[in-house]
């Protein structure tokens, strides 16, 4: 990987060198406007005549000119059919003798949808190395003949695999493209006055294989757009087709990041196997202008415009990771949401996307965020003041990682094993010390909270220094904490008998039996173990009140058991007080030992 980005970036020093004698180039040179007319060639008038699925070759009649196939063929992606005229043109001379179709390498395909003489996409795979497998590929979209935009891929780990495309554009579906692995897609707007490239929308997306495994374990998502946008008017200018498609505005030319989502796999499991496995994610929104080092690429073998502008892929996550954000969202993916499918083909309703975990458009909304979006069992954490760190901190009440700055945050529960809403958790800083020190559980149909803690002056731990000591702290220490705390206090509640511990709801004790990830687990378990304390507490505080109400009336000096009777009762009450203290407090250990105590009569 390290030496295809260096040869990449080779490339992107170089002088622009015009290649304006190579008759690749001069076949397809676009006019000053960005227009490329098929009408105007010579070939033209034969290409009409083609048939479904007939084709010729022939020759360019420029110096040196190579060979080229014109086919027609039958779109697949309109719901009427039609049919397009494509032009492939033979750049690097390898193309077989009697061959009807063209290669991956160094090929270039333009296509003219409905046969009318107008381009509207052109695909070049571009080969800079020489080994026959594709390391850039272009996709350019024409309107009415006139360049628009492109996207650019980047093959930094040498399986040539970049876009899934379909009737010679991207199809749409990137998990059939790859986000696997070391890789990098970026698009860029065609400027017509000047004839060059500059960055919008996802400029970057790049994709981190930080472990060798094949396999991506941090993503990292740019929003371009200009820094003159308006948020309430056009608050997903960098996902908006009419903006990156559309004509070209003048405001382009002061272009920005007005947006970063930046995801990570702290749990470690992303694998072949479990492919795109990211816990949690940062959006960021603020106002950097777009102007890195190293950000202009000029690529020789690429048509014109030659130099495209991308912040380099190694610089991505540094930006990411120190991004003067006005606000910071903070999302953590607890579980599945059952009420969709936006997973991975394999496992459609895991809901594990290729873009990594990011914001929702609800409560708190923030420009520029994109979709699509999961609603249940995702943790939002919102930060509303300005930072220039990503920093996270453990909490030992709930024992999660959360955001420092987040002064509020939220996760519904439910759609688990079934579409059924369950509650909601919600957190809050109230004294603004940067740790969250108020949570509050509601059960679905509740319109006050069944449950709040307010812990102040918890033993917070700011956890410093790289993702790799987190991820080990993590996983080494406090998911594994996490379930064995749980275990040991469902199973203490459960030993207090029926009354206190009725049958959990299935849907939760099915989530278990899943091949789900230690993370998971502990969510799952967290909510059965706020279900069991929820009907132990009912059905505890009920019988103590019972117990110390029970002889009101009578005279305990003159019986013996009413004075065992008395204090005994209100020792019970005093213990459950204790325990919803150290409940509250997330000392699950002291709860046990103490409900270990209880003897009920």
């Amino acid at each position: 990987m390290i030496m295809r980005y260096l040869l990449a970036l080779t490339f992107s020093l170089l002088p622009c060198i015009p290649f304006a004698d190579a008759w690749w180039e001069l076949e397809t040179q676009m006019n000053p406007d960005g227009k490329l007319l098929l009408i105007q060639k010579e070939w033209w008038p034969r290409a009409l005549q083609l048939k479904t699925g007939e084709h010729f070759v022939l020759k360019s009649t420029y110096p040196e000119g190579g060979t080229m196939i014109i086919r027609r063929e039958a779109r697949t992606r309109t719901a009427k059919p039609q049919d397009m005229i494509v032009w492939i043109l033979d750049d690097d001379g390898d193309l077989p003798a009697g061959a009807s179709q063209g290669d991956t390498d160094s090929d270039c395909y333009i296509a003219d949808y409905g046969c009318d003489g107008t381009v509207d996409r052109l695909v070049d795979y571009i080969d800079s190395n020489g080994d026959q497998i594709p390391d850039e590929m272009d996709i350019r979209y024409f309107e009415q003949g006139e360049l628009r935009r492109a996207w650019f891929g980047v093959d930094l780990d040498g399986d040539g695999l970049m876009w899934d495309l379909a009737d010679y554009e991207y199809t749409g579906d990137f998990f059939q493209s790859d986000p696997y692995g070391n890789n990098e897609i970026y698009m860029n707007k065609y400027n017509p006055r000047g004839g060059s490239w500059i960055p919008i929308s996802e400029c970057p997306f790049a994709f981190y294989d930080t472990d060798g495994d094949g396999q991506s374990e941090a993503v990292v998502r740019f929003s371009a757009a200009p820094l003159t946008f308006s948020p309430e008017t056009d608050p997903d200018y960098a996902n908006s087709q009419a903006r990156y498609q559309g004509e070209y505005d003048p405001a382009m030319e002061r272009m920005g990041v007005v947006n970063i989502r930046y995801s990570l796999d702290i749990d470690g499991l992303s694998s072949p196997e479990n492919p795109l496995h990211y816990e949690m994610g940062f959006n960021l929104v603020g106002s950097l202008p777009y102007d890195f080092p190293g950000m202009r690429r000029t690529q020789p073998l690429r048509r014109a415009p030659k130099t495209t502008v991308c912040i380099p892929f190694p610089q991505a996550r540094e930006v990411s990771g120190n991004y003067p954000a006005e606000q910071t969202g903070f999302s953590w993916r607890e579980f599945e949401d059952g009420s969709i499918a936006i997973g991975h083909p394999s496992r459609p309703a895991y809901d594990r996307r290729w873009e990594g975990v990011f914001w929702t458009w609800n409560r708190r909304v923030m420009h520029n965020t994109g979709g699509p979006v999961q609603y249940w069992n995702m943790r939002r954490e919102f930060m509303p003041g300005p930072s220039t760190r990503r920093q996270l901190y453990y909490s030992p009440v709930d024992r999660r990682l959360h955001l420092k700055g987040a002064v509020e945050g939220w996760v519904p529960v439910g759609c688990i094993e079934s579409q059924e809403p369950l509650g909601e958790i919600r957190l809050f800083d109230t004294d603004r010390d940067g740790y969250f020190d108020r949570w509050e559980y509601f059960w679905e149909g509740e319109d006050a909270p069944c449950r709040v803690a307010s812990v102040h002056n918890a033993e917070n731990k700011d956890l410093t220094g790289d993702w790799a000591s987190i991820m080990a702290f993590y996983n080494q220490q406090a998911v594994p904490e996490a379930i064995r705390l749980n275990e040991q206090l469902i199973a203490a509640i459960e030993r207090q008998g029926n009354e206190f511990a009725p049958p959990v709801p299935a849907n939760l004790t099915a989530a278990l039996k899943q091949d789900i990830s230690p993370d998971e687990r502990r969510y799952i378990l967290d909510w059965i173990r706020e279900y069991r304390y929820w009907h132990f507490q009912k059905a505890a505080q009920a019988r103590a009140r019972q117990q110390l109400t029970a002889h009101l009336g009578q005279d305990p000096r003159a019986s013996v058991e009413l004075r065992k009777q008395s204090p005994s009762a209100w020792d019970r009450a005093v213990t459950l007080s204790r325990i919803d203290d150290a409940y509250a407090r997330g000392l699950y250990d002291q709860v046990v030992e103490m409900m270990d105590t209880l003897k009920w009569e």
